[in-house]
């Protein structure tokens, strides 16, 4: 988003449906969030997988911000990788703005299905105040999205592992 424009990431409460029906693990076909903004460092909430009957906490906190000399750095907990059919992951990243509109992140990841630490990374462009397009690797597999924001509403189309298309409808309220 353009700075200054809201998003629904500035709302207090956010609401996402995500779906991928072609993936073959359960928990990862249907993934629906609730999540609450204490403040604009602190985000807690829940994460429920209704195909696998499986629910868990989600949490980020920005422990930096991102400065002009310095990247945001954030921890936090989801469930572990898109495509595991359980367990939690506990990560660290760091971001940073490296040109206008234009941002990288790398981290650190535990995730609990394999018992392993991973390495997640990614770039991010935003086009214009609607448009946006994100490259995520998750340690394992790239994820291409792009999303149309406006007031507050998002859609998302992904590619998981490059191969199962997705949509992601979000809400901010």
């Amino acid at each position: 988003m353009v700075r200054g424009a809201a998003s629904i990431s500035d709302r207090r409460w956010t609401y996402t449906t995500r779906v991928v029906p072609g993936i073959e693990v359960d928990r990862a076909k249907w993934r629906n969030t609730l999540v609450y903004r204490l403040n604009n460092d602190l985000q807690v909430g829940v994460e429920y997988n209704p195909l696998d009957q499986d629910l868990g906490l989600l949490a980020n906190w920005r422990i930096v911000r991102e400065g002009e000399h310095n990247p945001a750095v954030i921890v936090g907990t989801s469930s572990d990788r898109i495509g595991t059919p359980d367990g939690r992951a506990y990560y660290v990243t760091v971001s940073k703005e490296i040109a206008d509109d234009l941002g990288v992140y790398v981290g650190a990841m535990y995730g609990e299905f394999e018992d392993k630490i991973r390495i997640p990374a990614g770039v991010s462009y935003r086009f214009d105040d609607r448009w946006s397009a994100l490259l995520a690797y998750d340690g394992v597999n790239a994820h291409p999205m792009v999303t149309y924001g406006w007031d507050r509403y998002n859609v998302t189309f992904l590619m998981v592992g490059s191969k199962y298309p997705g949509l992601s409808l979000g809400v901010g309220f």
